[in-house]
């Protein structure tokens, strides 16, 4: 079995390509994403068109994220992806 528990364990070729992919896979729209992650709509775009580099701040917000939907659902979001 696959488990991701960090952002950067997601092997693709940077960090916006990472984020499209991660949120594409939990069915959440920009909105919904930003929401979850206590960030703007438009910072979440922003990050998605490079036009913003990743701080290490939101990568965290991002692995807070995973470790808590992991541990509400009990598996691992990007099992089998």
């Amino acid at each position: 079995m696959f488990t991701v528990t960090s952002f950067n364990e997601i092997k693709l070729g940077n960090d916006a390509e990472r984020l499209i992919i991660l949120r594409k896979r939990l069915n959440l729209n920009q909105f919904q994403f930003a929401k979850e992650l206590g960030i703007s709509v438009s910072y979440i775009g922003q990050m998605e068109r490079e036009e913003l580099p990743f701080s290490p701040h939101i990568k965290a917000k991002i692995n807070e994220f995973l470790k808590r939907e992991k541990e509400l659902y009990g598996k691992d979001i990007l099992s089998g992806f």
